[in-house]
């Protein structure tokens, strides 16, 4: 089929087993598995990069950081303004090409091709650049400043959506999107919608939070000592209650988009465009959630680098494919669904997904993260995980078919298989770092590495200490209205049975700083502990 519309459906930070269809019977997610009934399904994908704006740039160029210049969440420009992007090509290919949603480019508005776009910002600068926020102050909402959860303070905690839920976000990616695709056009469209959740704050209707609230789930996969020299768990974990809580929380904000997709697949078949569609559904990357006592993304381990990627529409097939595929094999996709090529000297990383079960399981995959001290390579190849810190050079390998939680790390012993695996990946790696990663990092077939350095204590903790500072700063300056409505929303946070926040005495008095640095009134700080301590 020639010039298929092409629909990207795009979670923000959605683990790989939260998709019922796919075994994860903990969650609720109808629509979800509708997709997986209809397409293909790969089991083994992997964010390229597992943090937000690396992730999604990758997937805008279908190129490394070394190109795009996104090696971690950073207020930086494209690296190379000429690099081609997905939208860019697909708009001079003739496609209608329409953002919605969240996007996280630098600047707000830097539309990279797309020929429409309606953002929706976990941190918009100011509201003429949100057309969500513009959307509740037209509906009659404009006072919610909070307007996907409160971040300080309670960045971790499930909260109660303040508004009605056709008015929440999640709904409101499905309603811009709908209007575009009933909309009459001599032309395919090529429509990215992406959503804010799942990304803390859990902030979602409360019948969603009741659906978890006394559902069966999963226990996280525990700590394990010997890799907590690179990645150490949270100093201050939560206890089983609390831990509970946020995972249901997430699970919840889940569901909430799994219904709105629901919407978008209705509005689909009812212009009968269905069939005609290619849909991609997929994340930027996973959460940890408390896996390995540790939670948010960054590192290799399977919470954080693998996510949920289906296929449906013209070339896929109903069923399951278990080659491992990157996000940059999505790019590449789109293209070739789109009859696009790429520039010629175009550094593209990935194939198509047309074509993976034709690659088989033993396929392997690189995906990375960072540039500095805490940078890793790592791949997947077959049923085994390589990775490689350049933190002091410590490799791990496991079996992810015996070991899936990764807790046996089998360089340490004498399995034969396991060192075949680990040379031929990180053989992988060593030619994915010269071709696409750091250079420099590679000499003489080896890699080299920084002597070793203890990292923080926070680099994987429940409390990231900079969400004590994400205050809404599209408000005016912090006039004395806006301090009090987003007082009253964390009062709000701070009256429910899921609210706690960190105990540790230095985050507390940041937290404080943070608060008066912008006109806060301390005894509101002071009124929320006591609130949430008990006392």
């Amino acid at each position: 089929m020639s010039d298929p519309n092409i629909l990207l459906l795009h979670t923000d930070q959605q683990r790989f087993d939260t998709i019922g269809a796919l075994g994860a019977d903990h969650m609720v997610t109808p629509n979800m598995d509708r997709l997986v009934r209809q397409g293909t399904a790969f089991t083994r994908a992997y964010s390229s990069t597992p943090v937000c704006m690396p992730a999604r740039h990758d997937l805008m160029t279908g190129a490394s950081a070394r190109h795009h210049g996104y090696w971690g969440n950073s207020k930086t420009f494209l690296k190379e303004p000429g690099l081609a992007t997905v939208p860019r090509l697909l708009t001079q290919k003739g496609y209608q090409t329409v953002a919605v949603g969240k996007m996280h480019f630098n600047p707000e508005r830097e539309h990279h091709g797309f020929a429409h776009m309606y953002l929706m910002e976990e941190l918009p600068s100011c509201r003429e650049n949100d057309a969500y926020l513009q959307y509740l102050n037209d509906v009659g909402y404009g006072h919610v400043r909070c307007q996907h959860g409160v971040r300080p303070l309670f960045y971790h905690v499930p909260q109660r959506a303040r508004v009605p839920e056709e008015h929440h976000g999640s709904a409101w990616v499905a309603h811009k999107t709908i209007e575009h695709i009933r909309a009459e056009r001599d032309r395919p469209f090529f429509l990215f919608a992406s959503w804010v959740g799942p990304h803390p704050p859990f902030y979602v209707p409360e019948r969603y939070l009741e659906m978890y609230r006394d559902r069966p789930q999963p226990a996280p996969c525990p700590a394990v000592e010997a890799t907590e020299r690179q990645t150490p768990s949270s100093p201050e974990n939560a206890g089983p209650d609390t831990l509970r809580r946020i995972r249901a929380g997430y699970f919840a904000a889940i569901s909430l988009i799994d219904t709105h997709i629901g919407r978008i697949l209705d509005a689909l078949e009812e212009t009968g465009q269905l069939d005609r569609t290619l849909i991609l559904f997929t994340t930027d990357h996973g959460e940890m959630l408390g896996d390995r006592g540790g939670y948010q993304k960054h590192v290799p381990y399977e919470g954080s680098a693998h996510i949920p990627l289906i296929a449906c529409g013209p070339g896929f097939e109903a069923g399951r494919c278990d080659t491992p595929v990157t996000t940059w094999d999505t790019a590449t996709t789109i293209l070739e669904a789109a009859g696009v090529e790429a520039p010629g000297d175009h550094p593209l990383v990935g194939e198509s997904l047309r074509r993976a079960g034709d690659l088989g399981e033993d396929r392997t995959v690189v995906y990375h993260h960072g540039s500095g001290r805490r940078r890793y390579v790592a791949a997947v190849s077959g049923r085994h995980k390589f990775i490689h810190w350049f933190n002091g050079g410590d490799e791990e390998v496991y079996d992810l078919a015996a070991d899936p939680w990764e807790q046996d790390n089998l360089l340490r012993g004498s399995d034969r298989d396991a060192g075949h695996a680990a040379g031929r990946m990180r053989d992988a790696c060593l030619s994915f770092e010269q071709t696409h990663g750091i250079g420099r990092n590679v000499r003489d077939g080896m890699f080299v590495d920084d002597a070793y350095e203890a990292p923080a204590p926070h680099s994987c903790s429940l409390h990231p200490q900079w969400s004590y500072r994400q205050f809404p700063r599209w408000t005016v300056g912090y006039s004395q209205a806006d301090l009090k409505r987003i007082a009253d929303e964390m009062w709000d946070c701070a009256q429910t049975e899921t609210a706690f926040a960190c105990r540790e005495d230095a985050w507390r008095a940041d937290a404080l700083q943070a608060w008066k640095e912008i006109g806060g009134d301390t005894t509101v700080y002071d009124a929320l502990f006591r609130t949430v301590d008990g006392s």
